[in-house]
């Protein structure tokens, strides 16, 4: 049987029609309800995503600012001590001789500076070469150029780390975000020669890095040897000679 719009509703004839089609629209617009919120919530999650990985690179760079701080403090207390800065001795205890004496001069030996060298958290690291790895780097590689003397400095570095944590490191140390601009490889000015297969110029000049000059510590970006890829390392001069 034929049931037919009178059967079913008490409205006159003209308006159940108008009840069809509202009933249509009442529909569409639990759909396009259903469809805004979901765009919404997407956006709200990148916009955690955002905030929780900028969360990650201040951490980050706090933890490679307060690592590097505190081999400075270290090393200040060996040089008080007595260590001589060219006795210093930077040996780490995955080394077979780390247990040779003397050891009194060794940064990391109990018997010496008793430090532990915390690894750069994993989230900082953005490995572009091989030559040489993502990792910190601790020696005297080299003469900076506006120092006081021609004497060989002590640096600190922890290469190849990412864009948004070395952005991080320059803004808590100098108040501006942007990465320090190199002419070279940072591998050729913070890191020994021995240690790469790049080419370290005698000193490290200010032609190379004018906006360094005077900076103890900062995030620089260079050329690497991969073409169109740049390489930014964190740099901490321990002592400045």
């Amino acid at each position: 049987m034929k049931t037919s719009c009178k059967s079913v509703s008490r409205l006159p004839a003209p308006l159940c029609g108008e009840a069809g089609n509202a009933m249509i629209y009442v529909l569409i617009a639990i759909v396009l309800f259903a469809a805004l919120s979901l765009i919404v919530a997407r956006q709200g999650d990148n916009s955690e995503g955002g905030a929780l990985d900028s969360e990650r690179s201040e951490i980050a760079a706090t933890q490679i600012i307060q690592t590097s701080m505190q081999l400075k403090q270290g090393v200040d207390q060996m040089l008080y001590s007595g260590t001589e800065p060219d006795d210093l001795d930077f040996i780490t205890p995955d080394d077979v001789a780390f247990d040779t004496a003397p050891n009194v001069n060794k940064v990391f030996h109990p018997a010496g500076g008793g430090l532990v060298l915390q690894p750069i958290p994993a989230q900082a690291m953005a490995q572009v070469s091989a030559d040489p790895p993502a990792r910190w780097y601790i020696g005297r590689f080299f003469n900076v150029d506006w120092t006081n003397t021609v004497d060989e400095e002590v640096i600190m570095v922890a290469h190849q780390i990412s864009l948004p944590v070395c952005r991080s490191i320059n803004q808590k140390l100098l108040g501006n975000p942007a990465p320090l601009s190199t002419t070279e490889n940072p591998r050729n000015l913070l890191i020994d020669g021995s240690i790469h297969g790049g080419t370290n110029p005698a000193s490290w000049t200010v032609l190379a890095c004018p906006a360094c000059e005077d900076k103890l510590a900062a995030c620089i970006e260079g050329p690497s040897e991969v073409p169109g890829e740049n390489i930014r390392s964190f740099y901490s001069i321990i002592v400045s000679r």
